[in-house]
């Protein structure tokens, strides 16, 4: 049919429209989709709203089996009515499944209208969608209740997040473990939040954040760090804690005598004095109490060694206080296996990247301790 032919032919296509029986809409349906998809040429401007406004009156009471049939074509078609794409786009989502995932012709608004007021199904149709905006992205983590369309969209490559929105997903990976994987995946993730992730993250995820996202000396902010620190050194001094100032008082005890060497520091840890233990090496890495306080009591003994070779202990040293610390935790032969794997990350990270870790990590808990007690 050329196009001579389909405009004569509109007239009678309207007219079967108005019949309203099964078969004339049927036909209209078969004739509409060859007006739109036909490779012989496209619609005038008056045929395309002509078309448009007929169909977006009609589709809805057509058969479900039609309106598919509709959508799978109309879904790669670059020349579909804007109303028609539109309302199939909200129908049922056996409809809207092809034209969500594949038309590139659906405005932001449309898509973020129905991210807002349709099913958890049509969500996650858009979410895997070949590009997603930065507006698309950031109303599917403000409206999506399942877990499996924002993991979706964490997953998409070509989905674009906010910095608010990434910061936001980061956090709530602390609640939902599926999202830590695809998350620590994107290229587009900051290291420092990378870097928030690991205390939550399995042990195999830890070696990729030191492997994959090294803290820059740049991203950690002195002047911040020291503020925060003189706030929690006067709130300390108001409420000390009764074993920490003991243990405190002891290495500075032995630090004033020159005695506090990383062997006397392993002699705590074997006679398991932990309080006098983390007070020690706190001192020698002029990091807080609570700093190494949460990395020696991490049953995951991967942050233990970026403590010890920042610090440059020998490979000896530190292998005999994870030993000790995984004791704790393990049995003499899951021990033995574990701290063989942690021993490839302490000989592949340097010194110097292991005390940029260090110190964000320590930043990082004076931070929190800080919003706590202002909380």
């Amino acid at each position: 049919m050329n196009a001579a032919e389909r405009h004569r032919d509109m007239p009678s296509l309207i007219a079967m429209a108005r019949e309203g029986s099964k078969r004339s809409r049927q036909i209209l349906a078969e004739n509409v989709l060859d007006l739109v998809i036909t490779q012989e040429g496209r619609l005038n401007d008056r045929e395309r709203a002509l078309t448009d406004q007929v169909l977006t009156r009609l589709v809805q009471d057509m058969e479900l089996q039609v309106r598919q049939q509709m959508s799978a074509k109309l879904a790669l078609s670059p020349n579909a009515p804007d109303g028609l794409l539109e309302m199939l786009a909200r129908d049922d989502i056996s409809v809207a499944r092809p034209i969500l995932q594949h038309s590139q012709l659906l405005q932001d608004t449309t898509l973020i209208e129905i991210v807002r007021l349709r099913t958890h199904e049509h969500q996650l149709c858009i979410a895997m969608r070949e590009t997603v905006s930065t507006a698309i992205g950031d109303a599917i983590i403000d409206h999506a209740a399942d877990p499996d369309v924002v993991e979706a969209l964490i997953r998409n490559p070509n989905a674009s997040l906010s910095s608010a929105a990434m910061a936001y997903v980061v956090a709530e990976s602390r609640r939902f473990d599926q999202f830590q994987e695809p998350l620590l995946s994107r290229a587009d993730l900051p290291g420092t939040l990378a870097n928030q992730m690991f205390w939550w993250v399995s042990a195999h995820l830890r070696q990729k954040i030191l492997s994959e996202f090294p803290i820059a000396e740049y991203e950690l902010d002195p002047l911040l760090e020291s503020a925060t620190k003189d706030t929690l050194d006067a709130a300390e001094a108001e409420r000390p804690s009764a074993v920490s100032s003991a243990a405190a008082t002891l290495v500075s005890t032995l630090q004033e005598e020159n005695l506090l060497t990383v062997e006397i520091i392993i002699e705590m840890l074997r006679k398991q004095r932990i309080p006098a233990f983390c007070a020690g090496i706190s001192n020698l890495a002029r990091i807080s109490f609570v700093t190494v306080n949460r990395i020696v009591l991490d049953k995951d003994i991967t942050p233990f060694a970026v403590l010890c070779k920042a610090l440059r202990f020998s490979e000896a040293h530190f292998s005999t206080m994870a030993l000790l610390l995984l004791h704790t935790h393990n049995n003499s032969r899951q021990s033995a296996a574990e701290l063989r794997g942690v021993l490839e990350i302490f000989r592949e990270i340097s010194s110097d990247q292991a005390q940029l870790t260090l110190n964000y990590w320590h930043s990082d808990s004076e931070l929190q301790k800080a919003a706590r007690k202002i909380g």
